[in-house]
């Protein structure tokens, strides 16, 4: 056989081989296509805005989107409730394939603060120093103590305790002493008489002679007896005679 015959028989054998490797792949090809209609090729999917869903509803939406979403981690926030989605990797709008994986930080609420003793403060100065501790004032209420009026006297939730950032803080401030029904004093001794006002915590006030009576007798005052007067009042008493 001549060399030109023989290489013309292996070129025809190599291009019968090629071609029944051609037909396979694209028989093998059509044979896959029928069994599994999906594309070869994975589809691209774009990562959507997770942050403040809550986790399972991110979780939801990844897999409905054909992707993968795992919690790797906790983290306070002050602007996203406690169970919601506050960071992701990777970012919103990347495009990634069916099937990526999606990493997810859930929010553990905001930061926790120590309420600052406030107490005996006035209230502007209480309300400043809630706010600089990253908290506001809350409810203001008022019960009579023996403090300056606007003095703050308790705090609700109670010095100490820890709260989430923002929390608002309810104080309780003095109404100033509560008031003592005044005394009658007619009819008493001056000495007596005084004795009883500053028991009481009130004062002697002005002192009004009058001729009639029994001399250093109470013959009058004003306030009058039962009124209610707050402690430190001065009481003007009218006496018979020269003052003692």
């Amino acid at each position: 056989m001549s060399p030109a015959k023989s290489d013309a028989q292996v070129r025809r054998r190599r291009l019968v081989i090629a071609g029944i490797i051609v037909a396979a792949s694209l028989a093998g090809y059509l044979l896959t296509c029928a069994i599994y209609p999906a594309p070869i090729l994975p589809r691209q999917v774009s990562v959507p805005q997770l942050r403040a869903l809550r986790g399972d509803s991110a979780l939801s939406l990844l897999a409905r989107l054909t992707l993968r979403g795992r919690m790797t981690d906790t983290t306070r926030d002050p602007l996203v409730p406690a169970g919601a989605i506050v960071w992701q990797s990777p970012a919103p709008e990347t495009i990634l394939p069916e099937g990526a994986m999606v990493k997810l930080a859930v929010s553990s609420g905001p930061p926790l603060v120590t309420v600052p003793d406030v107490s005996q403060f006035d209230l502007e100065l209480a309300r400043d120093v809630l706010l600089a501790a990253g908290l506001k004032l809350g409810v203001v209420d008022t019960i009579h103590g023996s403090e300056d009026f606007g003095t703050v006297l308790t705090v609700t939730p109670a010095v100490g305790s820890t709260v989430r950032l923002g929390m608002p803080i309810d104080v309780s401030i003095s109404a100033g002493p509560a008031p003592v029904r005044l005394p009658d004093l007619t009819g008493l001794p001056l000495g007596v008489a005084r004795d009883r006002l500053v028991a009481l915590g009130f004062r002697v006030g002005t002192l009004t002679r009058r001729t009639d009576g029994k001399v250093g007798t109470v013959l009058g005052q004003f306030p009058a007896g039962g009124e209610m007067m707050a402690r430190g009042s001065a009481v003007n008493l009218t006496i018979s005679g020269a003052a003692q």
